[in-house]
């Protein structure tokens, strides 16, 4: 059995595409790896966004920029008719990472990437405020979670903390970016990778008894 924990955030568009290639691959190997949902916060608190983007005006031209990192990925994409919805302004990490936990307390980490999941899709190709309450509300009745409990979770000291202990946990393994993937607590890989890739590292892990033979992987103490 392999354990993959994955950090990532509802604002990084990196992680939406390392999201769905790691999707595909995992379920191919359901008896045989555990994927664990972790959260790391890009962007800690408003004031730090102010700090770089002072008006709201500065605020959508840079997230403009970071949806543009989709445009790589997917060539059709247009960051700026999603901006121009109007709906992105002041948007930080912590209230979608705190609902994603509270879909988790629900349905386990399944429930935590299926929530994850559409929290991106409504952020970078509907243009919503992934920070709202409606939105994460609305979120939440998509995916079919008993509403009530989530109203009660999503802004919990449990879901916040919940977070932090993530957060604290990516430090602890050097972790300062997103996505990063860390296998059985040991092996460390960062940034977006090809489904063969995660193919390849899965099946190396699997054959020989956790240690990797083909693939030349680095311990996050290594790096």
């Amino acid at each position: 059995m392999i354990e993959i924990k994955f950090f990532h955030d509802v604002l990084c568009p990196y992680c939406f595409i390392a999201t769905r290639r790691l999707m595909n691959v995992a379920k191919d190997y359901k008896d045989q790896v555990i994927v664990r949902h972790k959260s790391f916060m890009m962007i800690s608190s408003i004031e730090d966004l102010k700090d770089i983007a002072p008006t709201i005006e500065e605020a959508r031209e840079l997230f403009k920029n970071e949806f543009s990192i989709l445009k790589k990925y997917i060539p059709d994409y247009d960051p700026e008719k999603v901006i121009n919805k109007g709906k992105i302004g002041y948007i930080w990490s912590l209230p979608p990472q705190m609902a994603c936990k509270a879909a988790e307390f629900q349905k386990g980490d399944e429930g935590h990437w299926e929530y994850y999941k559409r929290a991106q899709e409504k952020l970078f190709f509907e243009g919503e405020d992934i920070t709202s309450d409606d939105v994460l509300i609305e979120i939440a009745k998509e995916v079919g979670l008993d509403i009530e409990r989530f109203k009660e979770d999503f802004k919990s000291k449990k879901a916040k903390l919940a977070v932090i202990q993530d957060e604290e946990e990516a430090h602890a393994m050097g972790i300062h970016g997103v996505p990063a993937v860390l296998i059985n607590d040991k092996w460390l890989i960062r940034g977006v990778q090809t489904e063969d890739y995660y193919r390849q590292v899965i099946e190396d892990l699997l054959k020989n008894g956790g240690e990797p033979k083909t693939v030349n992987l680095k311990a996050y103490w290594e790096q």
